[in-house]
């Protein structure tokens, strides 16, 4: 008897997803989640070695390697979620191929931009959005590595209650990954654009892991970021769950000796996320007549060392 309600268990919980995205957090949810889930992974057709090999490898932060075994392939196939990890640049094109389904989507990319384009083109039941300050480094297509410990938020942009995301939430406990459930998930979005705007150019410019932030003239440069993006947050009405600026120091501890995402993708000759971190902050400042000086500077500095910006 026990058994059997062991298993119904499982079964009540058991969801199918399917991810896009086989980068850092892509691969870091999907080893995690197929644990207890059915987890499909969808991928570039370019990446034919991860379409051959059905595997992916992750690092966690312990050091311990885990290979799993999932289905991989380059459609979208029929599930109960759909987890968007693609980088902010790719995600319009995918949204614009998921209009017109039903399936719950979460988004994960970094800024404001996705959201705002998912709010505009898909109802805003269907979105839900996570947030995380871990520190997780794509080695490439397919295997990652976990670098620093951190939050995860995640929640629904209707506001609403979601038994989906409490089994996801569930599921990312078990697997020792702290996520909380949030009502104004909204809100962490703006928090962790804020994180961004000010860890990621900087660490990026200076070439260094995220411990050298903590040099007085680069912690100076975080700061004004810091405060200038917090100001235009406040300006549009975001009430910030969290302090911005005690944020960035615990995630730089955190995640000393990780190389933030835009360094990561500069180093590699990928197209950065500047203009969907800062450049939306900038966009969003100019129509609330709010400075944003250090922003512009650093989309400025940014693109003129990036490709395809």
């Amino acid at each position: 008897m026990k058994l059997l309600i062991i298993v119904a268990l499982y079964i009540a919980k058991s969801m199918n997803i399917n991810i896009i995205g086989a980068g850092a957090l892509g691969n870091l949810l999907a080893t995690k989640l197929s644990k207890l889930h059915k987890v499909k992974l969808t991928v570039k057709a370019v990446h034919k070695d991860l379409i051959k090999n059905q595997e992916i490898l992750f690092r966690d932060i312990k050091g311990t390697i885990t290979k799993t075994d999932i289905k991989i392939n380059t459609k979208i196939d029929e599930c109960d979620l759909i987890i968007l990890c693609v980088k902010s640049y790719d995600a319009q094109k995918v949204i614009e191929k998921l209009t017109d389904s039903e399936t719950p989507l979460l988004l994960c990319q970094n800024g404001l931009k996705t959201m705002n384009y998912a709010l505009d083109n898909i109802d805003r039941k269907r979105l839900s959005y996570l947030v995380t300050g871990n520190g997780i480094s794509k080695i490439k297509a397919g295997i990652s590595e976990h670098k620093g410990l951190g939050f995860t938020y995640i929640g629904t942009l209707s506001k609403t209650k979601s038994v989906i995301l409490k089994n996801l939430s569930e599921t990312l406990k078990q697997e020792d990954m702290d996520c909380s459930i949030v009502d104004n998930i909204e809100d962490y979005i703006w928090l962790k654009a804020i994180i961004n705007s000010a860890i990621n150019p900087i660490a990026a410019l200076a070439e260094v892991k995220n411990g050298h932030l903590k040099n007085p003239e680069l912690n100076e440069e975080l700061m004004n970021l810091c405060n200038e993006s917090s100001t235009i947050a406040k300006s549009n009405g975001i009430k910030l769950p969290l302090d911005p600026w005690e944020e960035i120091n615990k995630i730089i501890d955190k995640t000393s000796d990780n190389k933030c995402s835009m360094l990561q993708d500069l180093e590699n000759n990928r197209e950065t996320e500047i203009d969907a971190i800062n450049g939306e902050l900038v966009r969003i400042a100019r129509k609330l007549s709010v400075k944003c000086n250090y922003n512009k500077q650093v989309v400025s500095e940014i693109s003129k060392i990036s490709i395809n910006t």
